[in-house]
């Protein structure tokens, strides 16, 4: 008998007010990846500019290590990321500067995705 893979979803909702509230769920996801989970990072609000190739490399957390150096981990390592289509819009985030690792996720999607994951929202 197998075991089934855990399944985690982490919301962000910020950007660059508090660099820390973003590295959090990042280092989880991170840390979630390594141990074999598969990770997907839901971002809306403004946390959908993570999405955006480049636009987090000025991030700098108080703790943590810089936002690129979270997000390169976490695409290296096969994390997934879903993108909020309105919110997106709002911010700037195209097809053309999206990064390779992710994929718009509207609401109903989103909610379809999260039935088969355990979630958190930051």
């Amino acid at each position: 008998m197998t075991q089934a893979q855990t399944k985690l979803s982490f919301t962000i909702t910020g950007f660059d007010k508090d660099p820390d509230r973003v590295a959090v769920p990042l280092v989880l996801a991170n840390n979630a990846l390594a141990m074999g989970s598969d990770v997907l990072l839901w971002l809306t609000l403004e946390g959908v500019q993570l999405a955006k190739k480049g636009a987090y490399d000025h991030l700098i957390p108080r703790s943590f290590p810089p936002i690129r150096d979270l997000m390169e981990t976490f695409k290296e390592s096969g994390g997934k990321i879903g993108v909020c289509p309105p919110c997106a819009k709002t911010h700037g985030v195209s097809n053309d500067n999206m990064a390779d690792n992710a994929q718009w996720m509207g609401a109903a999607a989103i909610l379809e995705e999260n039935q088969q994951r355990q979630t958190a929202w930051f």
